[in-house]
């Protein structure tokens, strides 16, 4: 008894002692910043709740947000920079009553009635503001997406600058996009850049990312031979998924920040931060990455950017306590138990390793999470790990696996690792296709394929040709995550472990399924991939057919590639994709078995994988299952 409370206390004195070491002792400290106030922040008038997409539902800005928005900011800066003028008309005039003067901002987009209606409303804006508008941004990264031409871009800058001859006139985008179109400059009357490091194509970690800023911007300048240079966007993401080694977190935003600030003031250049608030509308586009830029939260709370000591864990608290009612509760299994030392020590230290993972995968829903289906996946992946957790530490304490009386047929350590690889599978699917904006889910499944790695020691499952084709899915998968992320992400290493540890379990279970089995399968899947890759890449993704689109829209093709790309954003073809699975799998019919199978490889591939890889998982579980089914009515 004695030796099994020792165990449980040592556990929570270890996990107590890990959450005051990362989330007090581990921090930054406040370095006593000299700068006094930032040039320039971005801002957008949203609240937690809103964002740009509703205002044809009839949003309005409120007047009061604003005004506490810019009483708030004008403590931290002198200026503002806006993005769009439709629906924000207040803006200039309370930004006046708070001393705050103003990059002014129009969005060109592909929709010309709109762009037209920004720009106009630019025009009114700025002669009836001319005393705060320091200078005016026609478009924002328009030529990164893509929206218009350079030729109609130009058309849209000189129309302001001729409207606006008394007022400075720039375009905003990502400092490639200056040095591919040299003509921008060339009706510009300065250069806008946007130098973000830890979304460059070659992502910068935080110790590298001032040095690489300083570099971009030289190399701008020397190449443009041109001095006047705005950096029209910097800075880092406070949460969000690991790109290679740019890792976003509190501490590191607030580092690259001070730092920045110190070396524009010393070298005299003029910038403008991303962001004033933290936007969480940014998340459904852009991956909880997007939401996390700010200075302040979306609840207008100050992250002690500019200055004080920042913690990444300024919760640890919480989460502590959160650990120590796992460890209290699964401890409960050792009630009335005679356990040897060995497993006293096994149940004691996977109880405090996992109760500390766990939370620490709360931590991550928490930011992750912002949709209806986020959050019932991510209600499936935790009371899976409960029970996944329950069964390891079961089986350390009584030596033999649980039973679970009553739900015995549906709920055991096979259905349970079916249910848990299902999940891994999905996601390896979504990471390899579309990763860019999706979260390694890593700690929560440490728990898992460390529990069936000890659970399955010395026997197997047997599977079909489910698990074959899961297996070599899971390879692959691994491989493109590997290639996309490099070795430098630490969190896509742990997460091709524990899909290799999957897989092996898998390919354990179906030596008997012959490599030939699958031979037809495979078939259809190298098909449809080659004719999906080469549509998106010759169509859909093709820079120079969305040029000439964008030059002229009249053509039929490109009227089709409009309504295709429309289609896609919206999500709808990953929709498809499921309810075609969902209705494979009732009806058990060959084509629309295989239809399913193309639309889901479809789904994968045109950027709708979150709905696609749940599509095609269910889609080649039908194929291989009813395959199997006609093959035994044929013979």
């Amino acid at each position: 008894m004695t030796k099994k409370i020792l165990a449980i206390l040592s556990g929570i004195a270890a996990v107590a002692l890990f959450w005051y070491l990362v989330g007090a002792v581990f921090v930054l400290k406040d370095n006593k910043n000299s700068f006094s106030k930032l040039e320039c922040v971005s801002y957008a008038p949203f609240s937690k709740d809103q964002s740009p997409f509703m205002f044809s539902d009839g949003m309005v800005i409120s007047e009061e947000l604003v005004r506490e928005d810019l009483a708030l900011l004008a403590k931290y800066t002198t200026c503002i920079r806006t993005y769009s003028t439709v629906g924000l008309e207040m803006i200039p005039r309370i930004a006046r009553e708070n001393g705050l003067k103003m990059l002014m901002g129009a969005w060109v987009s592909s929709d010309k009635v709109m762009t037209q209606k920004e720009i106009n409303t630019l025009i009114k804006l700025v002669n009836e503001n001319q005393d705060i508008v320091k200078a005016v941004i026609v478009g924002n990264e328009v030529l990164l997406r893509g929206d218009v031409s350079e030729t109609v871009l130009v058309d849209y800058i000189k129309q302001v600058k001729e409207a606006l001859p008394n007022t400075e006139v720039t375009y905003a985008d990502v400092w490639e996009f200056w040095v591919k179109h040299p003509q921008i400059r060339e009706v510009t009357d300065f250069v806008t850049i946007h130098i973000l490091p830890y979304w460059e194509d070659n992502p910068m970690n935080i110790d590298q990312s001032i040095g690489h800023l300083a570099d971009v911007r030289g190399e701008v300048e020397a190449i443009l031979k041109d001095k006047n240079i705005l950096i029209g966007e910097t800075g880092w993401p406070s949460e969000g998924r690991a790109r290679e080694d740019a890792i976003p977190s509190k501490i590191n935003q607030a580092v690259f920040i001070r730092e920045f600030v110190k070396l524009a003031e010393r070298e005299g250049w003029n910038y403008n931060i991303i962001e004033a608030f933290d936007q969480p509308w940014k998340r459904v586009s852009e991956g909880a990455v997007g939401g996390f830029w700010g200075l302040f939260d979306k609840d207008r709370v100050d992250k002690n950017v500019f200055s004080g000591d920042v913690s990444n864990f300024p919760n640890y608290k919480m989460l502590a306590l959160g650990s120590i009612l796992l460890i209290l509760s699964f401890s409960f299994l050792l009630r009335g138990l005679t356990i040897g030392n060995k497993e006293i020590l096994y149940f004691g230290a996977i109880n405090a390793v996992f109760a500390v993972l766990f939370m620490l995968q709360i931590e991550q829903y928490s930011v992750t999470v912002r949709t209806s289906a986020e959050f019932l996946w991510a209600a499936g992946v935790v009371i899976t790990h409960l029970f996944v957790y329950y069964f390891l530490l079961y089986h350390i304490a009584h030596g033999k696996k649980p039973q679970i009386i009553k739900f015995e047929k549906i709920l055991n350590l096979k259905t349970l690792f079916y249910v848990s690889f299902i999940f891994v599978l999905i996601s390896s699917v979504a990471l390899g296709f579309e990763g860019r904006y999706r979260n390694f889910e890593i700690y929560i499944f440490i728990i898992s394929i460390v529990s069936y790695l000890w659970l399955f020691r010395g026997e197997s499952i047997e599977f079909g040709r489910f698990g074959k084709a899961s297996f070599l899915l899971l390879l692959l998968t691994s491989i493109t995550i590997f290639m996309n992320e490099t070795y430098l992400n630490l969190f896509s290493n742990v997460w091709i472990l524990i899909s290799l540890g999957f897989a092996y379990i898998l390919y354990s279970g179906s030596k008997k399924v012959a490599y030939g089995e699958l031979i037809e399968f495979s078939l259809y899947i190298v098909a449809f991939f080659a004719i999906l890759v080469y549509l998106k890449y010759s169509y859909l993704a093709n820079g120079d057919f969305a040029a000439e689109c964008n030059a002229s829209a009249d053509s039929l093709l490109c009227s089709i590639r409009a309504s295709l790309a429309l289609f896609i954003h919206l999500g709808k073809l990953g929709i498809i994709a499921l309810i075609m699975a969902i209705m494979a799998f009732f009806a058990n019919n060959k084509y629309l078995s295989t239809l399913s199978l193309f639309v889901s490889v479809g789904a994968v591939l045109l950027f709708n994988a979150s709905l696609g890889a749940f599509a095609l998982v269910l889609s080649i579980f039908v194929v291989l299952k009813s395959s199997q089914s006609w093959v035994k009515e044929a013979l």
